[in-house]
């Protein structure tokens, strides 16, 4: 991989320059868990609406969801660029004996504790009341990965977390280069392809599968684990990144409140991706001091993760990316119990009103709930 200067690094340095600058960058992956997370619930508390509605019916309000959804779709892609930023740093090693006993075992244990629950709630908004037997339907369903749409990701990430240790030994044996055309391939193929396609009708290419797009995320997670150190480099960097990020977003949201602009957003259209990888790009640029104790895994300490305080330098930061993955699992009980339940959605008021208010209830709710839940030793231990 070149350097300045005009050197190359070998896979050793790139292990021990990854550990190391993952070290001094820590602090930057709580902000963006916890901004990702509020996008999320931003995201979900549109969509809910969208799904459920024809918005045919509505066609101002419809205008509004779709910008909010180009604004915040950028959520799941940085969660998974931060997931190839932590497992597939050369400077962490992990076998697939630690990946099914401590990671993947989280993941089903949330989709068994927290889908099962879900399937039946639906069970019970479809029929009105409560059968002895919708446990053992949910659980079926959660098998078949039908529970609530939302934990899709869950059953992703669980992918992923099997492909990891095998990706990892591939990765250290070929040139970063080849993992940037790699990426370049991904790109084009997954994301510009498809798009073009849903603009001008080719429809053979439009059938690609969309899913693809996650493992280039995943992929750009380890670039920039072993190369992002270079956006450090430079002020012009640090001070373009951002800004470059806000006028993407500001030029997606006139495209859709002054242009014609229909098209729903997706996690592969090339203005989400970009969008994704500029707001990564930036928490990794403006990052200079590290953590202070923080580990590399880019978890917190045992004695966080317990409650015993905060070890590094940004304890909010610290405490709220500690509830992001709680406030992603129970954040649509409440959209649903509004939605489905009570009938209740941002349709029923202004919509310039009840978008923020059932997104801030949401958001308060969830934060809420997953705090009482984490002060349960078994599930903070080994789900949450």
């Amino acid at each position: 991989m070149p350097v300045p200067g005009g050197t190359m690094l070998t896979h050793e340095e790139i292990a021990e320059k990854g550990s190391e600058k993952m070290r001094e960058r820590e602090a930057f992956l709580d902000r963006l868990r916890v901004m990702a997370t509020l996008a999320v619930v931003m995201l979900h508390t549109a969509t809910g609406v969208m799904d459920a509605t024809d918005m045919s019916l509505y066609p101002e309000e419809n205008r509004v969801f779709l910008t909010a959804m180009d604004l915040v779709c950028w959520s799941v892609p940085v969660f998974l660029v931060i997931s190839g930023y932590l497992f597939l740093n050369p400077g962490r090693e992990i076998g697939l004996g630690r990946m099914l006993t401590k990671y993947c075992r989280r993941i089903v244990l949330a989709l068994v504790l927290f889908g099962v629950p879900y399937g039946c709630l639906e069970l019970v908004a479809a029929e009105g009341r409560f059968r002895p037997g919708m446990p053992a339907e949910a659980f079926v369903k959660v098998l078949r990965g039908e529970s609530w749409s939302h934990m899709w990701y869950l059953y992703l990430i669980l992918i992923l977390y099997l492909v990891t240790p095998p990706l990892k030994w591939m990765l250290a044996r070929v040139p970063v280069g080849a993992v940037y055309g790699l990426a370049v391939i991904l790109l084009s193929a997954f994301s510009i392809l498809p798009y073009l396609a849903r603009i001008y009708g080719w429809g053979d290419i439009a059938a690609m599968p969309d899913w693809a797009i996650y493992f280039f995320y995943y992929i750009c997670g380890y670039l920039f684990a072993v190369d992002g150190f270079r956006l450090s480099k430079g002020g012009w960097k640090r001070k373009s990144l951002p800004v470059l990020a806000v006028l993407l977003a500001a030029g997606m949201a006139v495209s859709r409140i002054a242009g014609n602009y229909e098209l729903r957003m997706a996690y592969n259209y090339p203005f989400t991706l970009l969008l994704s990888l500029l707001l990564f790009g930036w928490g990794v640029s403006a990052e200079k001091k590290p953590r202070a104790g923080q580990i590399l895994t880019g978890q917190p300490e045992e004695g966080q993760r317990q409650g015993r305080g905060s070890t590094g330098e940004h304890p909010f930061w610290e405490r709220a990316s500690e509830l992001s993955f709680t406030v992603y699992l129970i954040h649509p009980v409440f959209l649903n119990i509004a939605y489905k339940f009570f009938h209740v959605t941002p349709l029923s008021f202004a919509i310039g009103i009840s978008l923020p208010v059932f997104f801030l209830g949401t958001l308060l709710l969830s934060a809420a709930g997953a705090w009482v839940l984490r002060k349960i030793a078994p599930l903070r231990k080994y789900v949450l």
